[in-house]
């Protein structure tokens, strides 16, 4: 998935890094391998429009790269290999979070613009403002944003076979096997255990009922994981 040259957007504030990229996009000053970076979001959002608090002290971009199928599970391999070069062990729980410890260091916002992919990562560097997450500070990670944004990018450049980002993803994955609750944007509810990511990236979910392919929605773990950094 290899991209174009690479050209960094930088700002102080922006409302979302998202927004950010399409206005740049619509304006003809950015194109597909770009960037963009800010310091802060006043109104960062998660999957499903919800609110994501971005405060000074995170790192938070949109890669602009080609859309095709199995980006959600290119960029969460690539926002977890980018971290492994830190020395951190992380997890990636379906869909879209990277843990530590169970707790939610990263986030990953995936968002279509004509033949584009808007690639969203929100990474904690100092301490998280919200429960249940934790930081690169917090675990005892010195690291600064131009090192992250660079790995990103490097890895998010660096081409990949689907089926070695598909292993590379179930290797890591902090789902796999365990009891899941998997809540859909229209209400719907699929409980049991997850047992695979299949190659179109949905989690299967054997169920009383038969084994289900789900393709989006948000998921609950609903026991302790073994490995601890998943």
């Amino acid at each position: 998935m290899k991209q174009s040259a690479r050209v960094i957007h930088r700002f102080s504030s922006v409302s979302s890094t998202q927004d950010e990229a399409r206005r740049l996009l619509e304006a003809g000053e950015a194109s597909l391998g770009h960037v963009v970076v800010a310091d802060e979001q006043t109104a960062g959002r998660g999957r499903f429009g919800r609110s994501w608090t971005s405060p000074s002290g995170g790192l938070y971009a949109t890669f602009l790269v080609s859309r095709a199928p199995g980006i959600a599970l290119f960029a969460g391999v690539a926002t977890a290999r980018a971290l492994e070069r830190l020395g951190v062990a992380v997890g990636l729980k379906w869909p879209n979070d990277v843990l530590v410890d169970g707790k939610k260091l990263a986030g990953i916002l995936i968002e279509a613009d004509r033949d584009l992919a808007l690639v969203g990562v929100g990474l904690n560097i100092d301490e998280p403002s919200v429960e249940g997450a934790t930081s690169l500070r917090r675990i005892g990670v010195d690291a600064r944003r131009g090192d992250l944004l660079l790995a990103l990018l490097d890895e998010i450049n660096t081409p990949a076979d689907p089926g070695d980002v598909l292993a590379a993803y179930r290797a890591r994955s902090a789902t796999i096997g365990r009891r899941v609750k998997v809540l859909g944007r229209a209400g719907e509810l699929v409980e049991g255990r997850a047992v695979d990511i299949d190659v179109e990236g949905r989690l299967v979910v054997e169920t009383g009922a038969g084994t289900l392919h789900v393709s989006s929605g948000d998921c609950v773990h609903l026991e302790p994981a073994a490995d601890a950094a998943q």
